[in-house]
């Protein structure tokens, strides 16, 4: 008999967990209440209408850069929450095998690389590459060798999301990397991932 057990992590923007993230609280703060302070400003200290432009100019490059490093924030809070959810069922639910598609696989291989999960793993489409550039984070790296559990990927080899130097990467730290003539979703896939 097979049980599943499904914990809930979403991936941002979806659900309404990502919302307590202080990091959107920053961004939305500042988009609200301190972008439109400074452009009024710069517009107020500038001596020519000139100036004015070359300050708002200056505040919103700085704006852009602001706003990337808040949503790299933001992103990097929603992958340790999802890391905190997932190790809090497994260590109630003690599963035999932790299966994480797309986001929920990138959560797994954190966990996996942070040694907070240790045991047998299926890795489907993975995005941990793609988590670790929007939270702008080093590659995340496994233990090597992966202490004995074995843990299988999927990678789709028309799949935007997940790089095939990922899957290189993935299989230099021991992982069993199974190449799929597919994209994201993996449905063509399906036969060969039961079997």
């Amino acid at each position: 008999e097979v049980e599943f057990e499904e914990p809930t992590i979403p991936m941002p923007p979806a659900g309404l967990r990502w919302c307590i993230n202080p990091f959107w609280c920053l961004l939305l703060l500042y988009l609200a209440v301190g972008l439109p302070l400074l452009l009024d400003q710069a517009a107020k200290i500038g001596s020519t209408p000139a100036m004015s432009g070359i300050l708002q100019g200056v505040v919103v490059l700085v704006t852009l850069l602001l706003a990337r490093a808040l949503i790299a924030g933001l992103v990097w809070f929603a992958i340790r929450d999802g890391m905190r959810v997932a190790s809090a069922h497994i260590q109630s639910y003690r599963p035999d095998v932790v299966i994480g598609f797309s986001w929920g696989g990138g959560v797994a291989c954190w966990l996996l690389a942070e040694k907070g999960w240790s045991g047998p793993t299926l890795l489907l489409a993975p995005t941990a590459a793609a988590m670790g550039r929007a939270a702008w984070c080093r590659e995340r790296r496994f233990p090597e060798p992966l202490d004995g559990c074995p843990v299988h990927v999927f990678h789709a080899q028309h799949d935007g999301f997940c790089p095939e130097k990922q899957a290189r990467s993935l299989e230099r730290s021991g992982c069993k990397v199974h190449y799929c003539d597919d994209d994201h979703m993996l449905l063509r896939s399906v036969r060969d991932i039961v079997h």
